[in-house]
């Protein structure tokens, strides 16, 4: 293995001498460009983890990882396109990976849909290898493929069992089928670990961190100073990135820029940047110098970087490891560059433990619980507020027409179909006018679930305040005609919306008849002609049907 030693501005008065690195009781010193430097303040690098194994041979076996008292564990990811798999080949390929998982003992969790196959799984590290070169044999697309393996893992970490779902998406962007970006065509470019590492150094970029705002709590890069400028969507879960990247603000950020993104282990980047590259085909006043992202994501940036890079904090792992961090770098000054603290106390911690959630409506994203406080959060959850609910932050609504934005773009660059060609179905100049017009939510109107039986429009009303409601439709089952536990309110005006919204986010939530309700917005529907309030006779029960 090649080491590399890239020396970092040394500055004498950071530690002293007792903290050097030593060898014989004498201190290690690294020599470069005529200075002689502590290799305290040398960064390691180790170029080969950060190469992709596609099409490789995987990584021998180090002796001392045979041992029972370890396993390994597996990361990867491999997109299908152009065409994706058939319904037939999508339930097959569920089938074989789970047949090839049951031969060679795998434990773990993936998701296959028609887009591909995402996994995280655990086994002995003979039979890891052995999982893999077998996908490579059913389907050479697995030739393409990056597996992640690291070794040594202790047996305690390793999944209990198999678990290989069917989905719709990989990644949960709302992207799937038609409206899924081509990566062939608009994927962004890869970096290799140490690649990447320098394009950070650049000021004329900006790096985005496509992960949920709970896994950036324990740690993100910092490019050095004067370098890359570093934004965080505040995402609390995938699907809110497109809306995010239609925003004007996001999109003004980009413009002029090369954009690096990154992730855990590289597969949300893949979607994320085939969308930007999409867009930026369409709108005119979006436009970045070029679009990146880190192949193998932290995974392997770390692994490249065994002492931190600008690397700071812990990588967020789905796993039961928990987190990923530095293999070199002093566990205390991984804690120091963590600013994450309790939800509860906001004593400084860590480390999520306890599966404990938001209780704010519609939100849910995991929250920090220090130890002293898990008694409290067990016995009382709705007193766990995340940050960003605490803030008040809400993401951007408006998402672009999908579908419409990836016709356009595929014959802006000349792949997609032309708009006179008499294949195609005709589009009236209506269907033309609401593919171009961005899709709102109303600032007017408010959907309730999970509403009690019990509830009439006098106790809504009532609960949202009297002023603020003007009726309400309660919605059906189309067969029996009964109340489902839905309704849709019509508010007296927008502030009147956004201060009932902002009451079912607080602590206490709204309730009915004791009962918890949900409130969200309402999408605005293209082909929605007449509203439901028009000529309303309002009711005060729900209906009870047949």
């Amino acid at each position: 293995i090649i080491i590399s030693i890239i020396i970092k501005n040394h500055h004498p008065q950071r530690a002293p001498p007792n903290e050097l690195a030593t060898l014989d009781g004498k201190p290690l010193m690294a020599t470069t460009m005529g200075m002689t430097t502590p290799l305290e303040h040398a960064e390691t690098v180790i170029p080969s983890n950060a190469r992709a194994v596609c099409g490789k041979s995987l990584p021998p076996i180090k002796p001392e990882h045979l041992s029972k008292d370890f396993g390994s564990i597996l990361l990867f990811y491999q997109y299908v396109e152009d065409p994706t798999w058939t319904k037939a080949q999508h339930k097959s390929a569920l089938k074989k990976v789970i047949e090839i998982g049951t031969k060679y003992g795998i434990t773990g969790r993936g998701r296959v849909a028609r887009e591909g196959l995402n996994c995280t799984l655990t086994g002995k590290p003979n039979d890891i290898r052995s999982f893999c070169y077998s996908l490579r044999e059913w389907d050479a697309i697995f030739d393409e493929t990056d597996f992640k393996i690291t070794d040594g893992i202790p047996v305690d970490k390793v999944f209990k069992s198999l678990s290989i779902r069917k989905t719709n998406e990989l990644v949960a962007y709302g992207l799937a089928g038609d409206k899924a970006p081509s990566l062939k065509k608009f994927a962004g470019e890869h970096l290799e670990a140490d690649e990447y590492h320098k394009s950070m150094q650049d000021p004329d970029t900006v790096i985005i961190d496509v992960r949920n705002a709970y896994e950036s709590a324990i740690g993100n890069f910092q490019p050095p100073e004067g370098g890359a400028k570093l934004i965080d969507p505040k995402m609390r879960n995938s699907i809110e990135f497109p809306k995010w990247l239609n925003s004007a603000e996001t999109q003004k950020q980009l413009t002029g820029k090369k954009v690096l993104m990154y992730c855990t282990g590289g597969i949300r980047c893949e979607r994320a940047t085939a969308l930007l590259n999409e867009m930026s085909t369409v709108n005119e006043e979006l436009k970045p110098k070029g679009v990146y992202h880190c192949r193998g994501g932290i995974e392997r940036y770390v692994k490249t970087f065994p002492n931190g890079g600008y690397w700071n904090g812990k990588n967020y792992l789905f796993d039961k490891r928990f987190e990923q961090v530095p293999d070199i770098k002093d566990g205390g000054e991984v804690e120091n560059d963590i600013h994450a603290r309790c939800c509860l106390c906001q004593t400084k911690w860590t480390v999520y433990r306890g599966q404990f959630k938001c209780s704010r409506s519609f939100c849910g994203v995991p929250v920090i619980v220090c130890q002293s406080c898990t008694t409290s959060a067990t016995e009382r959850p709705a007193t766990l507020v995340c940050e960003l609910c605490k803030e008040g932050y809400r993401a951007p609504n408006q998402v672009p027409d999908l579908v419409a934005m990836k016709r356009k773009a595929e014959q802006i660059i000349g792949d997609g179909p032309a708009t006179n060609d008499p294949t195609q179905p005709i589009v009236s100049k209506k269907q033309q006018l609401l593919a171009k017009r961005p899709k709102v939510y109303y600032n007017d109107r408010l959907f309730l679930r999970r509403v009690p039986l019990t509830a009439s429009f006098t106790k809504i009303k009532g609960t949202l305040g009297a002023n603020k409601v003007k009726c309400l439709v309660w919605l059906t089952d189309k067969e029996s005609g009964g109340f489902y536990g839905s309704c849709v309110v019509l508010t007296s005006s927008a502030a009147d919306m956004k201060q009932i919204l902002e009451k079912s986010t607080s602590k206490l939530g709204i309730k009915i008849d004791k009962k918890r309700i949900k409130v969200a917005e309402m999408f605005r529907k293209e082909d929605e002609d007449k509203s439901p309030f028009t000529n309303l006779v309002q009711k005060e029960f729900p209906p009870i049907g047949k």
